[in-house]
């Protein structure tokens, strides 16, 4: 039992090795199949309801076509309304959608 004393270590770098290998494995997958959102400035987008209306469960409501004001932040997009007024948080880009007119 003595002998498994001295590759501990060993067999502790081992697993760490593994454990990092399967995690570079599984992001490379991940990262094959995601697809990234892009908006240009002025791009009308439609924000996700469920977050814009966390309580309101009618999944058919309105909820309103937003220019695309500001892009500088990576995936983040900082909106305004149609009549210019801007909205005071930024959206990611997962919680909008293009709006085609």
């Amino acid at each position: 039992m003595n002998y498994m004393i001295n590759f501990v270590d060993e067999l502790c770098d081992q697993a760490l090795y593994k454990m990092q290998k399967y995690k570079h494995l599984m992001a490379r997958t991940y990262n094959r199949r995601v697809t990234n959102k892009q908006f240009k400035i002025g791009d009308l987008v439609l924000r996700l309801y469920s977050i814009t209306h966390p309580k309101d469960k009618n999944k058919l409501s309105l909820n309103g076509n937003r220019p695309i004001t500001s892009a500088d932040i990576g995936p983040a997009y900082e909106l305004e309304r149609m009549n210019g007024d801007a909205i005071p948080r930024t959206w990611h880009a997962s919680n909008l959608t293009k709006y085609y007119v």
